[in-house]
């Protein structure tokens, strides 16, 4: 089985990795949260030819290779959301089979190496919100990079570590602390700082696995205390039916007030190199290279998403803790260069958008649904 490598930004995980395509939200559902969306590795895209005896080998893509659409709030869902999704749209960059390299050795032999920095990104999201009475903006910026460290002296599964810091500023909800319910009051920014861990080792031709699992503190830092410790986690089985259709299941732990633990699952088709068609719960993905520019290769894509994130928080004189969930239908641009310098734009809407007070005071609130303009690049 040889599978997808990430395309632009997850899986962003925003504060946990996506699945799937995604790691980039509380990107585990993204793994970008922030999302995610996390996905597998794809093969490794290219080939190395000598300069010279004993010279450098030139990197050359190989011919027709597939650059597929991998598996994070906070990511599985991966960063782009608050916690859902991670910076990489399709996920955390676990492409890593593209940081391998190599040299000719006196023997003319390929000895190849795993590079260790293998991706830095940043992304930024913006979901409209005037802080009105029911209105609930966001503005998120993160960054994140990520290393491979081979296992077992195996640079073809490498363990992906990646450490990430995520600043979110919310606009609204606008609410009274003094009064009786009291309002959904909140403070003007929270933060997520974690540390991801990914593996996906393959057994089996025909079988491998998505495994991961990310901590972190997720809080304002004025409201610190066990709460703000969040383990989050995805486990995936993948069957490689034929080379071009793989079937994934799974489940992802998001650790939030209301939902602890998703299913996950689905199908990732690739039935040619212009399609890659990523129907995996609980952020889908269906994309199409639609433009080649010089070298950059240019697509377009729809997506579903499962957004948002948990925090712990001073709500003046209250510490608390909140989350905050919506579900948000995609659509977006990512282009890639040869030297995997990778971007993404989206326009989202958001919907079934609700904030959860650990507190009870109050229970819940509805922020009116939204538009959601996100942008990333990694390289």
């Amino acid at each position: 089985m040889a599978p997808p490598s990430y395309g632009t930004a997850t899986p962003s995980y925003g504060s946990g990795p996506p699945i799937g395509p995604p790691p980039t939200f509380d990107s585990y559902a993204s793994p970008s949260v922030s999302g995610t969306t996390t996905m597998p590795p794809a093969s490794v895209p290219y080939s190395y030819t000598p300069q010279a005896p004993g010279g450098f080998p030139q990197q050359t893509a190989a011919p027709n290779a597939w650059q597929g659409y991998p598996s994070t709030p906070g990511g599985y869902p991966a960063a782009g959301a608050p916690q859902s999704q991670s910076l990489y749209s399709n996920g955390l960059p676990y492409d890593w089979q593209q940081g391998t390299y190599g040299y000719q050795s006196a023997d003319g032999s390929l000895v190849r190496f795993q590079k260790f920095l293998q991706r830095i990104g940043t992304e930024y999201t913006w979901i409209a919100g005037d802080g009105g009475a029911k209105d609930f903006g966001i503005n998120r910026i993160e960054l994140a990079a990520t290393f491979g460290i081979p296992v077992m002296h195996n640079i073809d599964t490498p363990l992906l570590i990646t450490p990430g810091f995520a600043a979110n500023f919310f606009e609204g909800p606008v609410g009274d602390p003094t009064a009786v319910p009291r309002g959904p009051d909140l403070p003007g920014q929270v933060y997520d700082a974690y540390l991801d861990m990914s593996w996906y080792p393959q057994p089996f031709e025909w079988f491998g696995a998505e495994l991961g699992v990310r901590t972190g503190v997720w809080t304002d830092f004025d409201a610190v205390n066990s709460n703000s410790v969040r383990i989050l986690g995805r486990g995936l089985g993948v069957i490689s039916v034929t080379p071009q259709m793989d079937i994934l299941i799974g489940a992802v732990y998001l650790d939030r007030l209301r939902i602890k633990l998703l299913p996950a699952g689905g199908l990732h088709w690739r039935p040619n190199q212009d399609w890659d068609l990523y129907l995996v719960f609980p952020n889908p993905k269906v994309r199409r290279r639609f433009q080649s520019v010089g070298n950059t290769e240019w697509w377009w894509y729809v997506a579903g998403e499962y957004g948002g994130g948990s925090w712990t928080v001073d709500r003046v004189g209250l510490s608390d803790r909140i989350d905050y969930n919506d579900l948000r239908a995609i659509f977006g641009l990512e282009f890639e260069t040869p030297t995997m310098v990778r971007g993404h734009f989206e326009v989202g809407y958001v919907f079934d958008r609700e904030i959860l007070f650990n507190s009870g005071d109050p229970p819940e609130f509805k922020p009116s649904d939204s538009v959601m303009l996100r942008a990333g690049l990694d390289f």
